[in-house]
């Protein structure tokens, strides 16, 4: 059995249960019958936190977006999906506030902007916001040849913003400089950045991308949610791995418990205030954090990693069911029943 003393996680700042069992202390004392201490991957040197994306840390727990976990099992990365979770956000097509353009189907023969990032190891951003005019447009029956996209770059890498020290800042500011100087008519924003653009009164919302459920998928980067594992601690390890999940299954039942508490950690986690996270993501988003591995949560990333393949951002398909693994959720779950019987 290996030796192990610290684990590494690394936690998106998109609103999910890792965050809250960091923060919350839950899995610093579910580790400690392992004599095993969890350190964040950003407190590390920065040489160290590009393993959020390419996984080249045998001992890293990650959750968080989909795209990159995708895009490094394609390439070879010894990863194991462990978890899913389909957090309803909110995400729109929005347009400044003097436009003329007022209703979705004016997209057509628009300037649309989308961020190109050279500096990335896999261009999540531009990814996503590819994949949401894309549904956007379809659910108005716009061809993609019909709209101008305008491609504006940004040099972020993703692994680090040295001014604010933060994980992932303030990604679209590339496309509302552009927007605010007229070069674009219409750009994608989510999560609580939306929100904090539409309270300057300097933005509009021309399309809701989360608004109409029977129509739209709103898969994106986010949605489904990923937990993932190294492969080495997952074989290595296999305990370690069943008392982090089993944590983020507590931190979970944690927060619906604890509304007050748990919108302000899911605030922090998503630099907005807490009314920019509840106009952010969906009624009662803090109930909804467990993770799990359903056939929706896993036909959703399936789905995302079908677009990826075909986009070009995978060199390699990935086979989704075949690569989640759910003896570590599945064991957690047990083990919680088991300590709750001997109460």
């Amino acid at each position: 059995m290996a030796d192990i003393k610290e684990i590494y996680y690394t936690i998106c700042p998109v609103g999910n249960a890792s965050y809250v069992a960091a923060n919350r202390g839950f899995l610093k004392k579910g580790l400690e019958k392992f004599n095993v201490e969890p350190v964040k991957l950003q407190t590390l040197s920065r040489d160290k936190w590009a393993a959020h994306f390419h996984y080249q840390n045998d001992r890293l727990f990650r959750e968080g977006g989909n795209i990159p976990p995708l895009w490094a099992k394609s390439n070879g990365a010894q990863v194991v999906l462990i978890g899913l979770n389909l957090l309803r956000q909110r995400q729109a097509i929005i347009a400044r506030a003097d436009s003329a353009i007022e209703y979705p189907y004016q997209l057509r023969y628009a300037k649309i902007g989308i961020p190109v990032h050279p500096n990335a190891l896999i261009d999540f951003h531009k990814a996503t916001a590819e994949e949401a005019f894309e549904i956007a447009l379809s659910a108005q029956g716009i061809s993609i040849e019909d709209v101008r996209f305008i491609q504006l770059t940004d040099e972020k890498d993703f692994i680090s913003d040295k001014r604010e020290g933060k994980h992932f800042p303030d990604l679209e500011a590339v496309e509302i400089e552009a927007l605010d100087k007229k070069e674009v008519d219409a750009v994608f924003v989510k999560l609580s950045k939306l929100q904090r653009l539409l309270d300057t009164g300097k933005y509009k919302v021309v399309y809701d991308l989360s608004a109409d459920r029977s129509q739209l998928s709103p898969v994106n980067n986010e949605y489904p949610n990923t937990l993932t594992v190294s492969r080495y601690l997952a074989e290595e390890r296999p305990e370690i791995v069943v008392e982090y999940v089993k944590q983020t299954l507590l931190a979970a039942e944690w927060a619906r418990e604890n509304k007050t508490e748990a919108e302000k950690l899911l605030a922090e986690q998503t630099y907005g205030t807490v009314w920019q996270y509840q106009n952010s993501f969906d009624k009662d988003f803090y109930k909804h954090l467990r993770v799990d591995l359903s056939e929706e949560s896993l036909i959703t990333l399936e789905s995302q990693a079908r677009f990826l393949y075909t986009h070009g951002y995978l060199n390699n398909p990935v086979d989704v069911y075949t690569w989640a693994d759910d003896y570590f959720l599945k064991t957690a779950i047990r083990e919680i029943e088991k300590e709750r019987l001997k109460l």
